[in-house]
């Protein structure tokens, strides 16, 4: 058995160094980090490196899996999987590759007079971005504050709330809480965090409004503080981090992508570190006592993903063994009706996929136990959903980060940039219909707290630029036209796509 797991480890380990390399080549061929280089990054960690390290760890006779069957065929299982994990990286990257994408260039070969004009163009723009964005923050960051203070309000406090929230977040709560629902509309804070830093980097602000920004960010990171503790949600530390960073190297100063990537790994390593030292930090925060639950980076980094190896292991169990039973109705239902308060849904809400795959433990395991990408394919459609699940989850990845792409001059793309960017790393460790679509619930109302500010920043422009003009007569109004007419075209050589787009290669 030993030697079996230990011949296993070596092959997931070789898998996430192809999976390595095949990301960094793409980053750095492209001289660009997309949401695609991302989940490719997060696919070598979590079929990579972390079955890895915990087989490695099972092979030396540690057990610190919820499920585990090492029996012949068991094992044979195992061997199974890895190639089923193969199998879909393989079909997520084709269909990614079967949707066309673009590459930013920027405009160049331009003379000293029209460099003015476009330096002077690209200011108006970044202050009116900067704008938008900042006013769409704190709207954000206002809704986000008051809607958690009434999430957490029928248990007396945001301390009491916290100190319950890992029974909460296993729906075994003691105390009925009218105001559940408003848990979707805390989620904003993060996007009230993008909007924030997006507007930072836009404006390049001096001392007296940096003062501003510091205070605006730190308000809502600390409002993203109290969400974690109170939804008892280590993992959401990394993907706010990673969504963070995209904002970041989107508005790099060196050309190069190359020269940040070590720079992003430290700081990739850095939110790893937290997170597994949040553990002990949140107990403090609950009991007022230390808990030293540190033994060493790799033993609580697969603590912190041992469901990643239990769950595959499982399902694939029960999917030979005929105990299965496909789940993608139930993940439909309760994704079409994540958006709507449960005491209006008509009918009971079937049990989630994650709540599927915890009961199959049988182990008496208290939490809910996530299911990652391929697990998550196989709950769906059986060994069908190998094909369909992963293509599906590529095509859906490749389509909308085209539209991101597209629209890269949109004043508030960097922040449903870098949403996606979290969401769909999130899919590949912790995946299922229904929480992807309960997720893009923030998005929608930030889009809607942004067409409000938009519409009230076009009607203040155009009573500001509404001159009183004299009477004119017939001629001079055609001349007026013709001279409008040839600064308009002069204005949009340089200005109707001010960054350009090329044709991309096919990766």
């Amino acid at each position: 058995m030993a030697n079996h797991l230990f011949l296993i480890s070596f092959l997931y380990f070789f898998s996430g160094i192809g999976y390595l390399i095949i990301a960094i080549r793409g980053i750095v061929s492209r001289n660009e980090l997309r949401i695609f280089d991302l989940v490719r990054l997060m696919y070598s960690l979590v079929y990579g490196f972390i079955p890895f390290i915990l087989y490695i760890q099972e092979s030396y006779g540690q057990r610190n899996l919820y499920f585990y069957d090492y029996s012949l065929s068991g094992l044979s299982r195992i061997y199974l999987m890895w190639f089923l994990s193969v199998v879909a990286y393989g079909l997520m990257n084709l269909a990614y590759l079967s949707v066309k994408q673009k590459t930013v260039s920027a405009l160049v070969n331009a003379d000293d007079k029209t460099s003015d004009v476009i330096t002077t163009h690209v200011t108006f723009t970044n202050r009116n971005y900067s704008s938008r964005l900042i006013i769409c923050g704190i709207i954000s960051l206002v809704i986000g504050w008051v809607c958690l203070f009434l999430w957490t309000r029928a248990y007396g406090s945001i301390n009491n709330f916290i100190l319950n929230g890992a029974l909460i977040r296993s729906n075994r709560g003691t105390i009925y809480n009218p105001l559940a629902f408003l848990k979707h509309f805390v989620l904003i804070l993060p996007l009230s965090l993008y909007s924030l830093v997006s507007a930072y980097f836009y404006e390049r602000p001096k001392i007296l409004r940096k003062i501003l920004y510091v205070i605006l960010i730190s308000l809502s990171l600390f409002g993203n503080y109290l969400y974690f503790l109170a939804s008892d949600s280590r993992i959401t530390i990394i993907f706010i981090g990673l969504a963070l960073l995209v904002i970041t190297l989107k508005h790099r100063k060196k050309e190069k992508i190359a020269s940040y990537l070590i720079i992003a790994a430290c700081i990739i390593l850095a939110l790893l570190l937290i997170t597994m030292l949040a553990d002990t930090f949140t107990y403090y925060v609950r009991h007022g006592v230390w808990r030293n639950s540190y033994s060493g980076f790799f033993i609580n980094f697969t603590k912190e993903f041992n469901f990643i190896v239990s769950s595959d292991m499982r399902v694939i169990k029960a999917w030979i063994t005929g105990e299965l039973e496909i789940q993608i109705v139930n993940d439909f239902l309760t994704a079409i009706t994540s958006w709507i308060p449960e005491r209006f849904v008509p009918f009971e809400i079937p049990q989630t996929i994650w709540k599927y795959n915890t009961y199959l433990y049988e182990s008496g395991h208290s939490g809910t136990a996530p299911t990652s990408l391929v697990a998550t394919s196989i709950y769906e459609l059986g060994l069908l959903g190998i094909i369909v699940f992963p293509f599906f989850f590529g095509l859906v990845t490749g389509h909308i980060e085209r539209i991101l792409r597209r629209n890269n001059t949109s004043v508030y793309c960097d922040v449903y940039y870098g949403l996606f960017a979290g969401l769909f790393v999130q899919m590949i460790s912790h995946n299922q219909i229904s929480t992807f679509v309960t997720k893009l619930f923030p998005a929608f109302l930030f889009f809607l707290i942004s067409t409000g500010v938009d519409l009230i920043f076009r009607r203040s422009k155009k009573t500001a630029s509404a001159p009183i003009m004299p009477d004119l007569t017939d001629e001079e109004n055609k001349d007026r036209k013709a001279d409008k007419d040839e600064g308009r075209r002069s204005y949009n050589r340089y200005f109707d796509d001010p960054i350009g787009y090329v044709e991309d290669d096919e990766d």
